[in-house]
């Protein structure tokens, strides 16, 4: 039996919904895919409140559909976190909040995605291995309140552990280079388990460029071809980190993951459009972002 998943992905400046089904073989067909003008910067404004009324206007036309939010914040504030195995729910909830309030100054300010990372090997035993990621919680807040008073929410929380479960299932390696304007960061997951990741802010294109290739001709990638996404990820720029670190890249694309219906994508953000289907995808999968 099919089932149908919504996902909304926010960025900066755009708003992108997608609608992916599932035919419980293992394939997905993306149905609707749109993006709006309005993101996160909107959403922690003035505007804020009638962007959020927009998205829900958007959804009405699936009301018993489950709804799934990612955020991709310009940045991302990352800590490095282990915690114990053997831990109760609740107790796991307050190590990250103290961890949070060792790290920022104004906890309630921010929210925090707690990433799962594969073990290292040097890693001491009995240690969970987690990656926090801090983002602004005044626009998501603002987002799930609006929309909560019209349908259960599901999933929620940063982009990147959705695009590293592409992977899951496929028993081969997925290297995802992403070029934002304001950060580079490199994530290696192998059925869905996220292995290695590195975030770097940046400042400018050639410190994005360097940080690149530090990474490419660092991180153990093996063979595994990169696969780049990102506002900044151009063909000119795929060309020229290719030339200088002699790796293969490649433009991240849905078609290997998920087939669209015709006429479904009327976004115009290829990186927009991955978020909000690979978040879909996750949660279809019965996985929380």
């Amino acid at each position: 039996m099919s089932r149908s998943q919504i996902a909304c992905a926010f960025d900066a400046g755009s708003t992108t919904v997608a609608r992916v089904k599932s035919t419980g073989r293992g394939t997905f067909t993306m149905t609707m895919c749109r993006t709006i003008d309005g993101g996160l910067d909107a959403l922690g404004g003035p505007k804020g409140i009638r962007l959020a009324k927009k998205v829900a206007s958007m959804l009405r036309e699936w009301p018993d559909e489950p709804v799934a939010l990612c955020f991709s914040p310009p940045e991302i504030r990352t800590l490095p976190a282990w915690f114990p195995e053997e831990i109760t729910p609740g107790r796991y909830r307050d190590l990250c909040r103290l961890e949070a309030g060792y790290f920022l100054n104004d906890v309630e300010a921010w929210r925090w995605h707690d990433m799962a990372v594969e073990s290292a090997p040097e890693q001491a035993k009995g240690l969970l291995r987690r990656m926090l990621l801090f983002y602004p919680a005044a626009p998501a807040r603002l987002i799930e309140q609006e929309l909560q008073r019209h349908r259960p929410l599901g999933a929620q929380g940063v982009h990147l552990e959705a695009l590293a479960s592409l992977s899951a299932g496929t028993g081969e390696p997925l290297a995802v280079l992403e070029l934002e304007t304001r950060y580079t960061a490199l994530c290696l997951s192998v059925d869905g388990r996220i292995g290695y990741f590195r975030y770097w802010p940046v400042k400018d294109a050639s410190e994005r460029d360097y940080f690149a290739v530090t990474e490419l001709t660092s991180a153990p990638l093996g063979g595994a071809t990169v696969r780049v996404t990102g506002p900044e990820a151009s063909p000119k720029t795929l060309e020229r980190l290719s030339r200088a670190t002699s790796r293969k890249l490649e433009a991240l694309e849905l078609h290997p993951w998920v087939s669209a219906e015709k006429g479904a994508v009327k976004s115009k953000s290829p990186t927009a459009t991955l978020r909000a289907v690979s978040t879909a995808i996750m949660a279809l999968n019965g996985t929380a972002i």
